[in-house]
């Protein structure tokens, strides 16, 4: 017999603006009544200039996805030695694990990134695993293409295709656009939720046979736990992105970007940050400078 599905309340995301290069749709795990796990928070944003300084995360994945439509490059600073730029429709997976400490920005002349940023849980067997970063280049990503439909899948699979991507705990992201009239459906495995978001336009979603049925308008999500079919559509083009993953339906300490399982574990990670355990990252001078006019410009 199949668990009954749930699904939540449509969320509208929160408005985030840091500075005056930042501006985000804020989306929580609190929001979505348990039903996004393992899913911690996404930021959908604009990003124009330098904001963050070099930050720590422990206990989960800092996950970086940028748009096709983005019109510069995100650039990645970490304590792993890892440094690059994150182009347009590339994935960037940092693996957080124990602890390490990273940054990225936009750079270049009249920069602009469009990206998500996402926060994955990690199970509590691989909270102190050793921190790494995995990336898919865009034009490694196998696309879904079916008529009125496209579906870039960035990590996991659907329809059939498998992202190239390795990482620690299975996760699918996908990243599609509908015209008028189309429609897609992506299966989801036993124990996974699926958080939907509206990027752009008016979607349509619906469960399994199709009886449950909500509209998502650009900014607004909703998570499903239990569904086995997800199904969208649009009256008009209209852009979305699923999130799906085990549900660990594990405790939660958190602390910012970092996620423990417990109290203890956070304080420890805390003290093992400040003992210097997360490693150093050292911008180019440049860089620095950038993030520093952009902090007093703030």
């Amino acid at each position: 017999m199949n668990k009954r599905i749930s699904v939540s309340p449509v969320v509208a995301g929160h408005e985030m603006r840091i500075g005056q290069g930042f501006n985000a749709m804020h989306f929580a795990e609190n929001d979505f009544q348990g039903m996004i796990d393992p899913v911690v928070m996404l930021d959908h944003f604009h990003m124009t200039a330098p904001t963050f300084e070099p930050h720590p995360h422990a206990g989960i994945s800092a996950v970086t996805y940028v748009f096709e439509d983005s019109a510069s490059p995100h650039h990645n600073y970490d304590s792993l030695g890892n440094q690059g730029p994150i182009q347009a429709g590339d994935l960037h997976w940092f693996v957080a694990g124990r602890g390490a400490v990273h940054t990225e920005q936009p750079e270049g002349e009249n920069p602009h990134v469009h990206a998500l940023q996402i926060f994955v849980n990690l199970p509590a067997a691989q909270k102190m695993m050793t921190p790494y970063a995995v990336h898919v280049d865009a034009a490694d990503m196998p696309v879904h293409q079916a008529p009125g439909v496209r579906v870039r899948v960035a990590a996991g699979e659907s329809q059939g295709l498998r992202s190239p991507v390795q990482l620690p705990q299975p996760f699918t992201l996908l990243d599609g656009f509908l015209e008028a009239g189309g429609t897609f459906e992506h299966a989801v495995p036993a124990g996974w939720n699926a958080m939907i978001y509206a990027v752009q336009g008016t979607v349509g979603v619906s469960m399994d046979a199709f009886a449950c049925s909500q509209q998502l308008e650009a900014g607004q999500a909703l998570g499903t736990s239990e569904a086995r079919a997800v199904r969208l559509t649009a009256a008009d083009s209209a852009h979305f992105v699923i999130l799906s993953g085990p549900a660990l339906k594990e405790p939660m300490v958190k602390h910012g970007p970092l996620v423990m399982n417990t109290l203890e574990q956070m304080n420890e990670r805390l003290l093992a940050y400040r003992r210097g355990e997360f490693g150093r990252l050292e911008l180019p001078t440049s860089q620095a400078d950038h993030l520093s006019a952009a902090t007093d410009a703030a």
